[in-house]
C-alpha cells in the first residue's frame, strides 16, 4: 500500500539557529525534504556552497548538470540541518565520512541519516537505528527489461499493475539495500519484498512507501516505519 503523506512542518535554512533542538526518540525517524523548481541567484548559491569545505565543494561542483549540483550540495546539506537540530551543534564536514561501501556516516555519532535524490527532489532520512530511504521519479519506461530484478510473483504484479508497481517494488528494494548499508553488492533480485516487509539474512526489515511531492518513495527499517515526522527543508 502506498500512503499520502501531506502534513509537513517547515525548516527554514537561514533560520536554523532559530529552530528549537528536537530530541528524536527510539523507533522513531524524521524524514527531511525539498523540491527544488528553479536555481538560486548567484549570491545565494555561493552561500549556501560556502557552508562545505573545499574538497566537498569541488565533489558539487565535478557534476555538469545544475540540477545534479543541486542534489549534492542539498543532501549535505540537510545532514547539516539534522546534525543542528538533534545535537544543537553544529557539524563539522571533517567528521562526514563514508565507510569501504561508500555509505555517509558522522564519526562518533549514533545518529543513522540516509540521502536519496531523484529528479528535483531530495530527501534524507534520520533515525537512531539503522533506516535506509530510496526517492525516484516516474518516468515512462519499459519495465520489462528489468525482469532480472524481481522475483516471479513481483513481477507478475507489476505486468497485472503497471508502472506504479514497478517503482513500489524498486524503490522498496532500494530502501532496504540502503539500510543494510553495503550497496550494490546486493543483487536486487535477492531482496524479496512481500507487502510492508522484506527478510534478507535472517533480519526482517519493515518498509513503508509514500509519495512525496507526487515522487515515488520507499523507507525501511527494523522497527516499525508508520512513525515518521516530515519536515520541509526550506532553501
Amino acid at each position: 500500500m502506498i500512503i499520502q503523506d501531506t502534513y509537513t512542518k517547515a525548516i527554514p535554512f537561514l533560520r536554523i539557529d532559530e529552530y528549537p533542538q528536537i530530541k528524536i526518540q527510539d523507533k522513531e525517524s524524521f524524514l527531511f525534504h525539498y523540491t527544488f523548481d528553479k536555481q538560486f541567484g548567484n549570491d545565494l548559491w555561493h552561500h549556501y556552497l560556502n557552508f562545505l569545505p573545499y574538497n566537498f565543494q569541488n565533489e558539487v561542483l565535478r557534476f555538469r548538470r545544475w540540477q545534479d549540483r543541486y542534489n549534492c550540495l542539498l543532501g549535505k546539506l540537510m545532514v547539516y540541518v539534522g546534525f543542528k537540530i538533534f545535537y544543537n551543534s553544529e557539524l563539522s564536514f571533517e567528521n562526514f565520512l563514508k565507510d569501504s561501501y561508500g555509505k555517509p556516516y558522522i564519526k562518533d555519532c549514533k545518529m543513522n541519516f540516509n540521502i536519496s535524490h531523484s529528479g528535483n527532489t531530495v530527501v534524507c532520512i534520520f533515525s537512531k537505528e539503522p533506516i535506509g530511504i530510496d526517492v525516484e521519479e516516474a518516468k515512462d519506461i519499459e519495465y520489462t527489461l528489468f525482469e532480472n530484478v524481481f522475483t516471479d510473483q513481483e513481477m507478475k504484479e507489476i505486468s497485472s499493475v503497471g508502472l506504479s508497481k514497478f517503482y513500489e517494488y524498486w524503490t522498496k528494494k532500494e530502501a532496504i539495500i540502503k539500510a543494510i548499508g553495503k550497496g550494490m553488492s546486493i543483487p536486487l533480485l535477492d531482496i524479496e519484498v512481500k507487502g510492508d516487509h522484506s527478510i534478507y539474512d535472517g533480519i526482517k526489515w519493515n518498509i513503508k512507501s509514500l509519495k512525496l511531492n507526487n515522487m515515488n518513495c520507499a523507507i525501511a527499517s527494523k522497527y516499525n516505519t508508520n512513525n515518521v515526522n516530515l519536515f520541509e527543508v526550506v532553501f
